[in-house]
């Protein structure tokens, strides 16, 4: 039986007490192979001398995906439920990790909506996680995985994520959120620091349970009547004064350009620069670097920095980033990206590049990973009430 469940940047893998099982997304590998068949079929349009002398000339082999498995939960038996993004697409789906030859099971696909981590009530078949809509807003949502049916149970400027059905009771659920600062134009400035919510379901009462100006925190669990969360530092890093100063000629000439620019752009109706309207178009994507609770985290450079601490067993996730118990401040691990508490009280979590195993204060390595920020447990939640009637 599957003990636990981990994502790893694109692939997934489980743990039975004894081995690690690493499995891919079989609808990540039909989205990529459907999308270089068409490529292909159409690359006559945009390759050869004829799609130079239109100027639709491409490279074809430009052709990229930023795909991610957001979080996979075990379920009955060899079953696993997984979410996903791939480029503008993100969904839900079920798979058995034994037999390959299975079909996966269709729970939602979405074009205009991101699935992300949760957690999975295994005996109702109900899973909660985060659903983003926009750049910056995101809610949390209960899955009926039988049906695709779901209901969102929160909403606001905010993001709501890492939501974690409680053992003892499913109609209790916590989440972080971190509230959306904006201008007095409602334009995006920054976010506040994450704070965690409790939520009942039976009543939709909602309380505050942790939050500072210090700290933010992320991926909330309850174990043994106790709340634990990953624990990393909110404050911003203040500005080099003297590098400033350096910067002033350049930020000069960006506001010359930027006006000559506009200034063309409105009396000839083209813009000077290649991207036209759309800064973001045709910018590489920055595979170094990855988003954490919304913070992005450089990869090599933190790799490089906890190398030199001599731990052999080193992650990219900072120090800073520690996984502690709420109410006592006590600091259990660090470094740490996911976490999740098995019913029998081992903490399993990931530094990035490893999962642990953390019982009676030994540490034990699980097996190694390359992008891993999520990690679920079996667990052996109670049925809830049948509060939405699916």
């Amino acid at each position: 039986m599957i003990e636990f469940t981990f994502a790893d940047g694109e692939e997934m893998g489980a743990y039975d007490g004894e081995r690690v099982i690493t499995f891919k997304s079989a609808f990540i590998d039909k989205y990529k192979d459907n999308a270089q068949a068409v490529e292909r079929a159409a690359a006559w349009k945009t390759t050869g001398r004829g799609a130079i002398f239109r100027e639709a000339y491409s490279d074809p082999s430009a052709l990229t995906f930023e795909s991610s498995v957001t979080g996979v939960y075990p379920g009955e038996g060899d079953e696993v439920v997984y979410s996903f993004k791939i480029n503008q697409t993100s969904g839900i789906y079920k798979k058995h990790v034994a037999d390959e030859k299975i079909p996966e099971a269709h729970v939602i696909n979405s074009v205009d909506l991101t699935f992300g981590g949760g957690s999975f009530n295994c005996a109702k078949g109900e899973l909660a996680v985060s659903v983003g809509h926009g750049y910056y807003n995101s809610d949390i949502a209960l899955f009926n995985v039988a049906t695709g049916d779901y209901k969102t149970v929160t909403e606001g400027d905010t993001a709501d994520e890492d939501p974690f059905i409680c053992d003892d009771n499913p109609d209790i659920i916590y989440y972080a959120s971190r509230a959306v600062g904006r201008d007095v134009h409602g334009e995006f400035v920054a976010f506040a620091p994450s704070a965690l919510y409790r939520l009942d379901l039976s009543t939709m009462r909602l309380d505050e349970v942790a939050s500072s100006d210090k700290y933010g925190y992320f991926n909330p669990v309850v174990y043994g009547g106790e709340l634990y969360a990953i624990r990393m530092p909110a404050g911003k890093r203040k500005g080099n004064p003297l590098l400033e100063i350096v910067l002033i000629p350049y930020r000069i000439l960006q506001g010359i350009a930027g006006f000559i620019n506009m200034f063309v752009n409105v009396f000839a109706g083209k813009s000077l620069t290649s991207s036209g309207a759309n800064p973001a178009k045709g910018r590489d994507y920055d595979s170094r670097k990855i988003a954490i609770a919304g913070n992005l985290v450089d990869v090599e450079r933190e790799a490089k920095k906890n190398a030199s601490k001599k731990d052999s067993d080193y992650g990219f996730v900072p120090k800073s980033y520690q996984l502690v118990n709420v109410k006592s401040g006590e600091v259990l691990a660090s470094g740490v990206a996911g976490f999740d508490i098995s019913p029998e009280g081992t903490i399993y979590y990931t530094n990035g590049r490893r999962i642990f195993a953390l019982k009676g204060g030994v540490r034990k390595k699980v097996c190694n990973t390359s992008l891993c920020l999520h990690i679920s447990c079996r667990h052996s939640r109670q049925k809830s009430a049948d509060f939405f009637n699916f």
